[in-house]
């Protein structure tokens, strides 16, 4: 039995899997977040280190695989986050989006995968690892059915709602406790946050749950984002040609919970396309040994992105 590390990293957390044959091993440490003028690779390793030193490490290890949220876009950057956590680690890395991770968490083979969580990505590969990736193009562009997505729309009508031009919502309470008031001095220290998108994106948890007891603007945000979410899974499928067993759609992220009303309006709606909803079976962390052993059909996925045919 080998001995692997799978990182899986984004804003909010980072996660490391050291397995092992005496058993797993998880070191949790924070995020990492990117300015203005840099990669983001020192960033991304501090948060490794993070999250390495939370746990007992061997000197040597048989792979490495990180998945993370935002990787660097650039070839060489990418490749020297490699060789740095192949030094750390010491064995070979490899480095990937945070949604091929999960995606071999969720689906192992073909399939297409929601990340769903403060933003976006649909993920779809066939047997022959040929894949498609949709939206992730970040909270101003794109992310659509997301749970900044979600959030936003569910501040915006609280605020007109507040302001008597909208529409009667019990969000108009929930927005006054997320801001902590609704004075110039409340407003300032949310626009100022520099975690500004995940409180925003936060938000989204109180319109699903103001959604499930019947609020009848929460109600239409959330049908919004099915049909966005529905959608985009729809296009990839489309786009890629799935067919049979391979016209599934799984999910990964923190915004989609069986049993809430998201995740069943979601359900029914790829229902209705033909696109049955099934539940993961892991989680993004239990993609690495898929990653790492040359399963198809990563293996093929893989060799694309490493020669720059990435789509």
């Amino acid at each position: 039995m080998t001995t692997t590390i799978t990182i899986d990293g984004g804003k909010s957390e980072l996660r490391l899997l050291l397995r092992t044959p005496a058993g797993r091993h998880l070191g949790v440490g924070p995020g990492f977040s990117y300015q203005p003028h840099e990669d983001g690779v020192e960033r991304i390793l501090a948060a490794v280190r993070g999250a390495a030193a939370t746990i007992s490490l061997p000197a040597r290890v048989t792979g490495v695989v990180a998945g993370l949220t935002g990787v660097p876009g650039e070839q060489a950057h990418r490749r020297r986050l490699a060789v740095a956590l192949e030094r750390q680690f010491g064995g070979p890395a490899v480095v990937v989006e945070d949604s091929i991770l999960a995606h071999a968490g969720a689906l192992g083979g073909p399939g297409v995968l929601l990340c769903a969580g403060t933003g976006t990505t649909v993920l779809a590969v066939d047997a022959d690892g040929d894949h498609v990736r949709l939206d992730g193009w970040g909270p101003h562009l794109g992310d659509r059915g997301s749970a900044y997505a979600i959030g936003l729309a569910g501040m915006r009508a609280a605020a007109a709602s507040y302001d008597r031009v909208g529409p009667a919502t019990v969000l108009v309470d929930r927005l006054v406790t997320a801001l902590g008031g609704l004075d110039l001095a409340s407003l300032q220290r949310y626009y100022r946050d520099p975690a500004m998108i995940p409180r925003t994106a936060d938000f989204a948890r109180e319109v699903i749950d103001a959604a499930g007891q019947a609020d009848d603007v929460a109600g239409r945000i959330c049908a919004e984002a099915v049909t966005d979410l529905a959608d985009t899974a729809q296009a990839a499928t489309d786009r890629l040609g799935l067919g049979g067993a391979a016209r599934r759609v799984s999910f990964s992220g923190r915004l989609l919970i069986p049993g809430n009303v998201l995740y069943e309006a979601l359900s029914a709606e790829l229902e209705a396309r033909g696109l049955p909803l099934v539940a993961p079976r892991a989680e993004p962390l239990d993609g690495g040994p898929a990653l790492l052993s040359g399963a198809a059909p990563y293996a093929a996925l893989l060799a694309r992105q490493e020669s720059g045919g990435d789509a």
